[in-house]
């Protein structure tokens, strides 16, 4: 049976599993990343001892693939992160998928980790079966991907899905990306955390109030919304008005039979996607809208380690 390896690589942990080709995590585990270190070796060499962890604490399994999943700009190709990965700065420019195929003998393979996502899907979960489908990661940003006939559509130098910096209100509020108007100003857990706190300087009352200023988040906001708080609410409500307005641009445009939403975001759960739906079909065109639908994501916090692995698989077989 194939077995694969995913790693999922994050600004503060490093999350590994095997993973067969039903989906299912046979080995896990998880180390820190080390990014305060500011050192690649530090970081590599951290890596490198957790995969031959892994594949000590599982010596029955021959490993085809190692898929691995980071935020920021990839080159596939070279297996280099190129840039973007603002909070672990040390990997920009570094050759991580390179280094660790040569090292353990294994095929290693690396891509964005919303693409990753998408690829997970595919082959795990909401997108089994679907061959024209958009993925959209509600989290601190909007992560996007596209699949087209079956595979991921990178563009011309793997750039394509970065779906949160279309504008969607033209000299709207600015993004972190120096834009101004861009979807992930209006639809992140970012932008909601910044709906709330304005909110409650404003001297609304809301249950909020007991998480600020020190643990609040997006969890909290969704969390509080799914108790009843109203304030929280308005704010899931908003929110889900701005990403309906922004999928229906993404279906006009690809015209996909699905579009699959996951990240952190999503789990505020009918609150939010009875606003997705409503502003998503108001503004889609009829023909389009008729063969599309838009569904959760299945692999929730398994994502990363699945994404990861569904490279190694798809780059392999």
């Amino acid at each position: 049976m194939s077995i694969y390896l995913g790693i999922d690589l994050g600004g503060t942990a490093v999350k590994l599993g095997i993973v067969d080709l039903k989906g299912e995590i046979i080995g896990s585990m998880e180390v820190p990343t080390l990014a305060e270190t500011n050192s690649s070796d530090k970081i590599y060499r951290n890596i490198s001892h957790a995969i031959s962890q892994i594949l000590e604490k599982n010596p029955g399994h021959k490993i085809k693939g190692i898929g691995i999943g980071c935020p920021g700009s990839i080159s596939p190709e070279e297996g280099t992160i190129v840039s973007g990965i603002n909070n672990i700065p040390a990997l920009n420019g570094f050759p991580l998928a390179r280094e660790i195929e040569l090292d353990f003998k294994i095929p290693t393979f690396i891509d964005n980790d919303a693409n990753n996502a998408a690829r997970g899907e595919f082959q795990f979960g909401t997108g089994i079966g679907r061959k024209n489908f958009i993925m959209i990661t509600l989290g601190t940003g909007i992560g996007g991907a596209v699949f087209i006939n079956g595979d991921l559509y990178g563009g011309v130098n793997n750039y394509a899905g970065e779906v949160g910096h279309m504008i969607i209100i033209v000299n709207g509020i600015q993004c972190t990306c120096g834009s101004m108007g861009c979807w992930e100003a209006y639809g992140s857990a970012t932008s909601m955390i910044k709906r709330a706190k304005a909110m409650i300087e404003r001297g609304l009352e809301t249950s909020l109030l007991k998480h600020y200023p020190d643990q609040f988040n997006a969890k909290v906001i969704v969390k509080e919304a799914l108790a009843g708080d109203m304030i929280a609410k308005e704010i899931i409500i908003s929110t889900g008005k701005y990403v309906g307005i922004g999928i229906a641009n993404l279906i006009n445009i690809f015209n996909p039979e699905l579009c699959i939403i996951g990240g952190g975001v999503s789990l505020a759960g009918e609150i939010l996607f009875k606003e997705i739906l409503k502003y998503a079909q108001i503004n889609t065109l009829p023909r389009a809208w008729d063969v599309v639908s838009i569904e959760q994501a299945k692999l929730g916090n398994k994502a990363g380690i699945l994404g990861s692995a569904a490279l190694a698989f798809m780059k392999t077989k």
